[in-house]
């Protein structure tokens, strides 16, 4: 962080070589120790009130417009009320103390969590901390009394439930809300702000719509020590480490820059109007920052956006510079670039159809409102007294109103809720525009007590008819599948580091469930029959199957089998309801609650924990149930899908590929799809022999999608003054042998080649898919080699190791067995409510600092954890 890049540099400068006397020695000490002490607070100071003034641009954040004139209220998984104020205290007593700045409700008892707040600003975070909480029965010796901490996160979106409550043990003194809000933001210039990011494709108005991908910022490497951070259509989020200039959606973090203003530098301003030509998608960002190859041109972006109908977890690579030598060039794969989607529908970045055609085949909705008649219709023509292509319009004494022509045309807004504009509507009362319909669509449910469609006016005002349609059609994954941590990604801990997320959407199968393996501890063997087996999804219900009786959306379901193979005496073992939840940076975990009634404990439902964890070599991986606790039942993942890209070395010799940590290796040269290493390139009327051998190849593996990326140029006279050609080589574990590639049409000097290939998937780890489809690829752990790869065995040391944890496994669970008191602790998380809030599992005071930690280990003050 920057507190030691400068501590090292001060020390260097102040040791001096010769010998001086001890007055001198204390003196420079002096100087040394404040100098230092200087440049720590930059980063890491505290504001006595609610606003401060960030160190990068100047720029005062002010947190005054949060103040509720009752309180802010998060309810826990556990039934747990938490009720803080920000900028101001409660105007309620708590516990009958008056003056109170937040407040813990448990049980029918009040707690004082803090009277008073402070607002620190940590390497872009901020962050209250609310002081003077009650004493703590199972507070330490450093922290004796309760905590509260609310981390203000940017956020330009005004989401609906901008609080998100990070769980927690029941024992545990100091909780951890999340406040995402444009507060925590940078402003964005007037002639930046849109709340629109799509541009059509056809006349008859299909449109890519990229808005979905501004929510999160994205990093990827340059490949030489630093991270650009991308947002896209909305400028970088600003946070810890993430402090990009203002307006900026692309820019370069040099985490070794000394000079804070030369550790951001903008190079793309933020862009929301999508460019499409030549049959290519992307986005054009100028930025204001000169360029240091060519002082007359300033730095540029281009982001090619690329169709790819089975990708999830999409996120953009940096490809190379252009032939100008000041404009970076990045491939976004993602299937919001793909076209040929029937009328109302339309595909999240995550990869899931949302599919509303079968409501365009009901009859208008005739609507009331302030003696108003509304017609209005989905993806079809409103009927009479509608024009023939209008979706919504209102009669009043006689004279109809049109309210805006239909379309197909489905999008998602930046928070991902789908909605239908209809546009050209007659002209507003004293005003130039036009009116508008928006309908919004709800996901109605069993989990909203509401399975039925219910359309309801919500406001009819500034030239806009909103209409919000509540409809189980609407319903896609019900829970958050991703999940950011904190990861420091330089070498020697100084502050390289940023926030980046966990996705095991690639885990999701639309097409079939997951079937789990059942390796209990000896001493929980005898608990289930040996026909009974367990079926599961990840962060969606399950599969409907024949026979499978468990509680429609349940996310888990344990079953006897017959002998003729039919399930029987089902138990829904959950419903996902709750967020995946970051453990460590190698680590995450799904809560599934709310099962059935537990046979041992009516007054407990059963619940399932499914704890993933990285595992280079286990592909896609198989759930197994590990152990039973009471009425929880808990499942280890081990996949490659949450592991971090990784490095491998190319050897240019061979034309070999390393992974070393797994020392797993390919050869090109021996690949079916090249000929001795070469592949030939029809493109119009000329061909085009790409060399993947050769030096300065960088190789890196892409877990989350099945592939290795490879990047390096070619040599082809006219691409810039040094002719050269980049090539992204996209190599993908496949079923298929086949190929495509893109070549920019604007400069021709960079290349997109996408090469599937089954050999490519046991230098993953995976067996080859029996089909390519989203959702129904059935890639796994792969035991098999080819010619192309060799793999190693485990060694004694490491099957030691395994059997001294496993039986240090089973003596802890024996432990707990017979411990009442704990289990009553984890029965109470299980017990039956209701919950809407984020699930982020904290277990212990110890474990949560791996969410806060840069490298992810253990500490013991558990205050600086989140911060």
């Amino acid at each position: 962080m920057v507190s030691e890049m400068s501590n090292q540099r001060k020390i260097g400068i102040c040791g001096a070589t010769t010998t001086p006397s001890s007055m001198l020695l204390i003196l420079l000490a002096l100087i040394c120790s404040a100098t230092a002490g200087d440049d720590a607070n930059q980063l890491d100071f505290t504001s006595g009130d609610c606003t401060l003034t960030e160190p990068v641009y100047g720029y005062k954040f002010d947190f005054s417009k949060l103040r509720s004139d009752l309180a802010h209220v998060v309810r826990s998984v556990s039934n747990d009320i938490f009720e803080f104020n920000v900028c101001s205290n409660l105007t309620y007593t708590c516990n009958n103390e008056s003056n109170v700045a937040a407040c813990l409700k448990r049980q029918g008892k009040e707690y004082v969590l803090g009277r008073r707040h402070e607002l620190h600003y940590h390497n872009g975070k901020m962050y209250l901390e609310y002081l003077s909480g009650a004493k703590c029965e199972n507070g330490t010796k450093d922290h004796p009394n309760y905590q509260l901490h609310v981390i203000l996160n940017c956020d330009y979106t005004l989401d609906t439930n901008p609080l998100q409550l990070t769980s927690f043990a029941e024992d545990t003194c100091s909780f951890y809300i999340n406040y995402d809000t444009p507060l925590a933001c940078l402003s964005i210039p007037d002639a930046m702000q849109s709340n629109s990011c799509s541009v059509p494709y056809t006349s008859a108005g299909n449109t890519f719509d990229l808005m979905e991908l501004s929510d999160v910022n994205y990093r990827t490497t340059d490949r030489q020590g630093n991270f650009f951070i991308i947002n896209v259509c909305k400028p970088v989020l600003y946070g810890e480490n993430t402090m990009c200039p203002a307006g900026s959606s692309i820019c370069l973090f040099s985490p070794k820059a000394t000079d804070l203003k030369k550790r951001f530098i903008n190079f793309g301003n933020v862009q929301t109007q999508p460019v499409y030509k030549n049959e290519q998608l992307l986005l054009l960002h100028n930025s204001s920052t000169p360029c240091a190859r060519n002082s007359k041109l300033n730095y540029s972006s281009v982001v090619h956006f690329h169709c790819d109908k089975n990708v999830r977890n999409a996120h953009p690579e940096y490809v190379g510079l252009d032939q100008d030598g000041c404009t970076y060039q990045f491939n976004f794969i993602t299937p919001l670039a793909c076209k040929n989607l029937k009328p109302c529908t339309a595909r999240t970045a995550s990869n899931e159809l949302l599919d509303l055609s079968a409501l365009s085949k009901r009859a208008p909705h005739k609507l009331s409102k302030d003696g108003k008649t509304y017609n209005v219709a989905v993806c079809a023509g409103a009927g009479t007294p509608c024009l023939a292509n209008g979706g919504a319009c209102y009669e009043e004494n006689g004279v109809t109103y049109a309210l805006g022509n239909f379309n197909g045309h489905l999008r998602f807004n930046q928070s991902g809720s789908p909605y239908l504009l209809y546009e050209d509507g007659v002209k507003c009362e004293n005003d130039n525009r036009r009116w508008s319909t928006k309908i919004e669509f709800v996901c109605a449910s069993n989990a909203t007590k509401d399975s039925v469609d219910a359309v309801h006016i919500i406001e009819d005002s500034n030239c806009q008819l909103l209409i919000q349609y509540w409809t189980p059609l609407a319903c896609l994954e019900q829970i958050r599948c991703t999940e950011k941590i904190y990861v420091d990604n330089s070498e020697d801990g100084t502050g390289g580091g940023g926030y980046e997320l966990f996705d095991i959407t690639p885990l999701i199968n639309n097409n079939d469930n997951y079937e789990a393996r059942v390796e209990l501890p000896a001493s929980q063997q005898q608990q289930l029959a040996k026909n009974t087996k367990f079926f599961l999804n990840v962060c969606r219900p399950l599969v409907p199957k024949y026979q499978l009786g468990c509680a429609g959306g349940s996310a888990v379901c344990m079953a006897k089998m017959s002998a003729a193979g039919a399930a029987e005496e089902e138990y829904s073992l959950g419903f996902p309801l709750i967020s995946l939840a970051a453990i460590n940076r190698t680590t995450v975990e799904l809560l599934y609650l709310h099962g059935d009634p537990c046979p041992t404990d009516k007054a407990t439902n059963l619940s399932t924990t499914i704890r993933f964890r990285c595992n280079m070599r286990s592909g896609r991986g198989q759930p197994v149930l590990s152990f039973i606790d009471d009425c929880n039942y808990h499942f280890d993942w081990d996949t490659s899908v949450i592991c971090p890209p990784h490095e491998c070395t190319f050897i240019p010799d061979t034309c070999e590929m390393v992974q070393n940590d797994l020392n797993m290796r390919y050869n090109f040269k021996n690949a079916s799809f090249t000929k001795d290493g070469k592949i030939a390139i029809h493109n119009n009327n000329s061909q085009l022999e790409l060399n993947v051998c050769g030096p300065h190849r960088k190789a890196m593996t892409d877990y989350s999608q099945d592939l290795v990326n490879l990047f390096f140029t070619h040599d082809l006279p006219g691409c810039g003054k040094e002719g050269k050609m980049n090539v992204h080589m996209r190599v993908i574990c496949s079923s298929k042998t086949e190929s495509s590639f893109t070549i920019t049409n604007d400069t021709q000097c960079s290349l997109l080649y996408v090469q599937r290939t089954p050999s490519i998937c046991s230098f993953l780890s995976l067996s080859v898919p029996t089909q390519d489809d989203s959702g129904s690829s059935s890639s796994s752990s792969s035991t098999s080699t080819t010619s192309t790869t060799t793999s190693t065995h485990a060694t004694p040391m490491a099957i030691l190791g395994l059997i001294l944890s496993v039986t240090f496994f089973v003596a802890c669970v024996g432990l707990f067995a017979v411990s009442p008191a704990r289990r009553q602790r984890v029965r109470r998380l299980f017990r039956r409510n209701s919950s809407a809030v984020r699930y982020s599992r904290v277990q212990s005071n110890e474990e949560a600092n791996l969410l806060l930690e840069p490298n992810g280990e253990f500490t013991e003050s558990d205050d600086d954890m989140l911060l």
